[in-house]
């Protein structure tokens, strides 16, 4: 068992041996290691728009492509989102791995990504060691 999974398994029995936590879920005692790139990742794409759009425009774009998204490998989930002021819109994705997601962030995809929306995307990387999928009703750690 790798190091850095019997210290986390370690240190959750010592929160819960000292009261600290009332329950874990059984998925957070998964001995699961992140790999070399970190496990999951959310990436968070970002075009600020040159004009405002609307919730319909955004649902306009999503019904026009986000069936390529079905069935994407190491794609876990995307959100298409628009900020409450309409200048900013984009996707949230949750990928296997930061390696899945730049194998899709390819430059041929963001420039067609940039003619599509007249401006080039910003790329936001976040670890996400731990996912709540309440759909599935589980909790996914690493690159279960």
């Amino acid at each position: 068992m790798p190091n850095l999974v019997r210290l986390r398994r370690a240190a959750l029995h010592a929160a819960l041996g000292a009261g600290l936590l009332a329950a874990v879920p059984a998925p957070l005692y998964a001995d699961r290691d992140a790999g070399p790139d970190g496990g999951m990742v959310v990436a968070v794409v970002t075009y600020a728009l040159p004009r405002a759009a609307t919730l319909a425009d955004v649902k306009r774009v999503a019904a026009r492509g986000a069936d390529r998204y079905l069935n994407l490998p190491g794609l876990l989930r995307k959100n298409y989102w628009l900020s409450e002021d309409g200048t900013r819109a984009g996707g949230i994705y949750v990928w296997e791995s930061r390696a899945r997601a730049e194998a899709f962030y390819t430059r041929e995809w963001k420039q067609v990504v940039t003619r599509q929306y007249g401006v080039a995307p910003d790329i936001v990387y976040l670890h996400s060691p731990v996912m709540v999928d309440n759909t599935a009703g589980r909790i996914v750690t690493d690159a279960e």
